[in-house]
């Protein structure tokens, strides 16, 4: 079986989540023997293959012909993320009656409507420049899909959704679109126009969608209108580098941890509201931000301003590595995502011993037992449980114990074979 899959992100260029879901997966499909045709967003015309574990690792590039580029993994060079130019489209509403077509239901198997098709071309050269590498991704996978032996498309995320239901009709092979988040979950409600227009047609064109929880499918089926039974839920795993983890002290207080990227999404500020109250309640303890993003300056000077500066360590973007070791430092990990469609750094967090309180509003609560699961929007609990463990210390090693434990059944073994399925089914009824 073999499988193009479409992405945008694969190590060593991580962003988010994506990126190592994506690792992992594709090395444990590669495990029960499907063979993986990636195409990334690389300046080069290649795509890059994994046929056993070990090469999901530093997966080698291929020319048009099969050849290796170089006997050397290929230093691709993806591009930079940049958020579009505002559309004429106001409403998710206005868009869908663009096409008189897709006002019923979608239709199914290989007809994708020429008007679909059309449409897509127009957003892409819109002039702007994320659209205009997402056109170049798209043409540079036509072209290559030529040359390439599969059997099934795999589309990963909206900036590959094009390229997908392009090469979809062209060749007459089953999609499958993976939706590792939402525009809804990056802008907290109705995001830019545009990227919902392709969300929503890459979901409703593709034969089978897979959702990374049910918190996530909830969102496609309620604002993008796709059929439940076409929507199957495979939950994420995780991949940790450091097989048997230590912690390490480096800190006479206990460390409190907020890992992930400084967008509103994550919900920093909330940690930053806990940290005053935890500290405020009398909770010795250190409190660390690891991770980039645009709210950075904003929240070291909020931090500032709230009078907690000294206690608040920011540490910009870290490596895999870096990232490793935050989490062997940290006792207690809290994610107040105000909406997560799964957290793999929850998984990690466990892995690496640490206590967790989770936001409800995130898919990984649906499958972590040991964890506090909290809203987004109730710091009073967060800080009452955090004083708890603190002024409980054996309370804290027992939990940390209990999630250590919990965390070694998430492997990503049990998502490949159920995602495997999905393409036997789809290549049985093609």
């Amino acid at each position: 079986m073999k499988v193009l899959m479409l992405t945008w992100e694969y190590p060593p260029f991580i962003v988010g989540g994506l990126g190592m879901a994506c690792y992992g997966l594709f090395k444990a499909l590669a495990e029960i023997g499907v063979t993986i045709k990636m195409i990334l967003p690389t300046k080069e015309e290649v795509f890059f293959e994994i046929t056993r574990p070990e090469e999901a690792d530093f997966p080698i590039a291929k020319k048009e012909n099969g050849k290796n580029l170089s006997p050397k993994p290929l230093k691709f060079f993806p591009y930079l993320y940049v958020l579009p130019e505002e559309s004429v489209y106001a409403s998710l509403k206005e868009f869908i009656k663009y096409y008189p077509c897709l006002e019923g239901t979608p239709q199914g198997g290989n007809s994708i409507p020429d008007e679909v098709l059309n449409r897509l071309e127009e957003i892409l050269t819109q002039g702007n420049s994320l659209l205009y590498k997402v056109k170049l991704y798209t043409q540079n996978v036509l072209k290559l899909a030529e040359k390439i032996d599969f059997d099934l498309i795999h589309a990963h995320d909206w900036l590959t959704y094009p390229a997908g239901l392009f090469l979809k009709r062209a060749i007459s092979k089953p999609l499958v679109s993976h939706l590792h988040a939402t525009e809804f979950d990056r802008a907290l409600g109705f995001g830019h126009p545009v990227i919902h227009e392709i969300e929503y047609l890459g979901l409703q064109y593709s034969d089978i969608a897979i959702a990374v929880s049910n918190y996530t499918k909830g969102i496609a089926v309620e604002h993008y209108h796709v059929p439940p039974e076409k929507l199957r839920v495979i939950h994420n795993a995780f991949t940790a580098k450091t097989a048997i983890p230590q912690k390490i002290k480096r800190f006479k207080e206990p460390v409190i941890l907020f890992l992930g990227r400084l967008t509103p999404q994550k919900g920093p500020k909330v940690f930053l509201e806990i940290a005053k109250k935890v500290l405020e309640g009398g909770g010795k303890a250190r409190f660390v931000i690891a991770g980039a993003g645009e709210m950075e300056r904003e929240l070291m000077l909020e931090a500032s301003s709230l009078g907690i500066g000294t206690h608040i360590m920011f540490t910009g973007f870290l490596t895999r590595e870096e990232v490793e070791r935050a989490l062997s430092l940290a006792d207690i990990v809290v994610m107040p995502s105000v909406s997560e469609p799964f957290g793999i750094v929850a998984l990690e967090a466990m892995h690496f011993g640490c206590a967790l309180i989770i936001s409800k509003q995130s898919g990984a609560s649906e499958v972590i037992e040991n964890a506090f699961k909290v809203d987004f929007w109730d710091v009073d609990k967060m800080v009452e449980i955090i004083l708890e463990l603190l002024s409980n210390p054996a309370e804290l090693k027992s939990l940390q114990e209990k999630v250590k434990e919990e965390v070694k059944k998430f492997t990503w073994l049990e998502p490949a074979q159920g995602i495997k399925k999905i393409y036997t089914e789809l290549l049985r009824n093609s």
